[in-house]
């Protein structure tokens, strides 16, 4: 039975991203390099899916999608999606938020930063003293990060945004395309939530009738 949720899961995912991804791509490719403009693209085809699933039109994988779904909406495994989606969430939008400061409200702090630390505007120095900290320095460091947040805000934002332009922008690129990825998967849970309003160990053929 395992292997069977096990292959299920695998085909949701395999089918899904073959649709979403490359629907996102084409989109930034050829409308706009925004991230953000995609959600609106991958929320409505999200929905004809909704549609098509509860009028039968997509056969077997429908059930399959709506039995994954339901599994994840009424058991341990959703609770654990839901509550590391909010984490990231926080994680990313945080650290995209910090960027944008560091980029405007604290710009003289980050071009003091640049002045002061010429390794920062080398990627390949800057990857070579990271591979001499030790592991329990990263350690401390994470901690020391998570409570300057709180502290020195505006150093940390600063450090952040001079980071981003060392890597060419990548690293908020990236963490933006994070961000919609989850903001993506806890919409259309909830979406499915709603539409799909059975119980645990309830069908979706079941709930038809």
């Amino acid at each position: 039975m395992d292997k069977q949720n096990f292959l299920e899961g695998l085909i949701v995912f395999s089918v899904m991203t073959g649709v979403l991804l490359p629907v996102r791509l084409l989109f930034v490719e050829y409308v706009s390099d925004d991230w953000f403009g995609s959600f609106g693209i991958i929320s409505a085809i999200s929905v004809i899916m909704i549609v098509l699933i509860r009028k039968n039109k997509l056969g077997k994988f429908g059930v399959i999608f709506q039995r994954q779904i339901d599994k994840i909406q009424h058991g341990k495994k959703g609770k654990l999606v839901y509550a590391q989606s909010v984490f990231f969430l926080l994680i990313l939008g945080g650290t995209i938020f910090a960027i944008e400061q560091g980029n405007s409200t604290y710009l003289d702090i980050k071009n003091s930063i640049e002045t002061e630390h010429a390794e920062f505007s080398n990627p390949q120095e800057l990857l070579e003293q990271t591979e001499q900290i030790q592991p329990h320095e990263w350690i401390y460091g994470i901690i020391g990060l998570f409570m300057a947040i709180f502290l020195a805000f505006p150093q940390v934002a600063a450090v952040f945004a001079v980071l981003n332009d060392t890597f060419d922008g990548w690293i908020l690129h990236f963490y933006t395309v994070a961000f919609v990825e989850y903001l993506e998967l806890i919409a259309i849970l909830i979406g499915y939530r709603f539409a799909f309003k059975t119980k645990p160990g309830v069908s979706f053929q079941n709930s038809q009738h």
